[in-house]
């Protein structure tokens, strides 16, 4: 059986090294952030505080999502393998 990875192991890898990026400016936040993450497995488990957060600190554009985009993250976030 294999292991259900976090969300932060599963995060694509231009939305971590944007997140990397803005935690120079904004380190308590994105650190916070990258805690949250490495604690969960689940998109449901996140807050909307959290889905926000991570489409602020990682630059991404919000205009072209739809609620799907919204609800299920999967612009973020690789498939677990």
């Amino acid at each position: 059986m294999t292991e259900i990875k976090t969300l932060k192991q599963r995060l694509k890898p231009g939305i971590k090294a944007k997140l990397e990026s803005n935690s120079r400016k904004y380190s308590a936040a994105v650190r916070s952030l990258f805690a949250t993450l490495d604690k969960t497995k689940f998109v449901s488990d996140l807050t909307i505080s959290d889905v926000r957060s991570l489409h602020t600190f990682s630059d991404t554009r919000l205009h072209n999502l739809n609620a799907y985009d919204l609800m299920w993250c999967e612009h973020l976030f690789d498939d677990n393998d």
